[in-house]
């Protein structure tokens, strides 16, 4: 919690709150819309791809915009605008006269100009608190996530069933537009205007894509956020129909939206001190098994109190899983790189969220939903399995008091002048690997060098 020492962080996080209520508000609202009006799965699922492509076909170039123009301006604008975009979608569901592909394509409008600020929602925490708070910012980003969840939930449920999809998804884009302008207001980092010959479109990706092969460590934790990305999140999509499956109404979708996010809260909570316990590597893997465990017991559950359970279990590990993830990210990127490579993280595990929309669809529509959330239960404990058998060396690394990606148990490099007094180090062993996590990083950033070519 140390990060809620800086003002700064304080007003972000809470604008954060506020921004991810509207969001699960809009997706139980557009979701509960399209299954009253289909009563197909498949429509839901299609609905979830539609809202969440521009996140895999923009995020990229959203971390290029942001290590660019600032992740501030970008947030706050993009937030904004997506809620007064929300709140015209509003407008056609309440008038009920549009067809549906109008409603799609709106979607598809609100969800990419969300897209432009996501990379900065995270990489924006390196403007408002030190290097020794980033860890403790990232969780308690995601805690204001699962807090937003449960109060989003709640506040879906209520509308549901008193109101109607159209003024639920009303709410939600007049709040997303009112958190927009705390953030606004906030200090921000001077823009890092790339230094190129003209203007590129592909050169700073490939940096970014070259880092990840040289810094092999930073690659397996982007290549790891597929498994939650394409197939643990697609729970948000699949409740409306997994909650019709047990006999739960309107009510009962957001008490397991709503346990979903009591368990990302009591997990934000912990998370800094659990990553500090065991290193950030290893809360990697905890968090998975945790999320994993969660599916595949939603799955098999057969009433509302033990699903309520087993979400919570999908909630927390899902925030355990990504704050140490993105703790790690953020430690071992070059400041130049950061934005591009929190987007990739992005990409990667929200990004992917239409391809397990559709698959989660099509899996519901062919059996249940309930079984398509069992299954992905499964596979991201494969997944987790598969990558810790891979690059082991990633459940021992950890995050040090100055910031630096160290090995568990071994001591961070001297720092000429430290900005912090520097926490003991937790010593389970004295030999230091090979290479370093942060000697990867610096070949990372040697590969950035430019090798004679013109921009492609």
């Amino acid at each position: 919690m140390s990060a809620f020492a800086y003002p700064p962080f304080r007003v972000y996080v809470l604008a954060s709150f506020a921004s991810n209520s509207s969001m699960f508000m809009f997706a139980a609202g557009l979701g509960w819309y399209i299954l009253g009006l289909t009563g197909s799965a498949g429509s839901v699922g299609l609905a979830s791809f539609v809202y969440s492509l521009p996140f895999a076909l923009f995020m990229l170039h959203a971390g290029l915009l942001t290590d660019r123009f600032g992740a501030r301006s970008l947030v706050a604008l993009s937030l904004f605008v997506a809620g007064l975009s929300t709140v015209g979608l509003a407008i056609l569901v309440l008038l009920g006269s549009f067809p549906l592909l109008t409603i799609f394509l709106v979607t598809f409008g609100i969800g990419t100009i969300l897209t432009v600020g996501a990379p900065g929602t995270i990489s924006i925490v390196n403007d408002l608190v030190p290097p020794a708070a980033v860890p403790s910012a990232v969780s308690l980003v995601f805690l204001s996530i699962n807090v937003g969840r449960i109060a989003g939930g709640a506040a879906a449920g209520v509308l549901l069933a008193n109101g109607s999809p159209g003024l639920t998804i009303m709410a939600s884009g007049l709040l997303q537009a009112a958190a927009a302008v705390p953030i606004w207001r906030l200090p921000g980092a001077r823009p890092n205007l790339l230094q190129t010959g003209r203007p590129a479109l592909f050169r700073p990706l490939l940096e970014a894509a070259r880092f990840t092969v040289d810094s092999p460590i930073v690659g397996v934790i982007l290549l790891l956020s597929i498994g939650p990305g394409a197939l643990g999140l697609a729970y948000n999509f699949l409740l409306p129909v997994a909650a019709r499956e047990i006999g739960a109404g309107a009510g009962g979708l957001g008490l397991l939206l709503a346990g979903a996010g009591s368990g990302g809260l009591v997990a934000g909570l912990g998370a800094e001190r659990l990553m500090r316990a065991v290193g950030h590597g290893r809360t990697i893997f905890i968090g998975l098994a945790a999320a994993a465990g969660g599916l595949s017991g939603f799955g098999v559950s057969g009433s509302l109190p033990i699903a309520m359970v087993a979400m919570a279990f999908v909630g927390g590990g899902l925030v355990v899983y990504a704050s140490s993830s993105l703790s790690l990210v953020q430690a071992l990127s070059p400041v130049e790189l950061r934005g591009r490579l929190t987007a990739l993280f992005s990409l990667l595990y929200w990004g992917l969220m239409p391809a397990g929309a559709l698959l989660g669809g099509a899996v519901a529509g062919a059996t249940s939903a309930r079984f398509a959330l069992a299954t992905a239960g499964i596979t991201l404990f494969a997944c987790g399995s598969i990558a810790l058998l891979v690059r082991r060396d990633v459940a021992s690394l950890r995050i040090a008091a100055d910031g630096q990606a160290v090995t568990f148990g071994a001591q961070p490099e001297p720092h000429p002048e430290p900005a912090f007094d520097r926490a003991p180090a937790i010593g389970i062993g004295a030999a230091a690997p090979r290479r370093r996590p942060d000697q990867e990083a610096a070949a990372g950033r040697a590969a950035l060098a430019p090798k004679g070519r013109g921009d492609s």
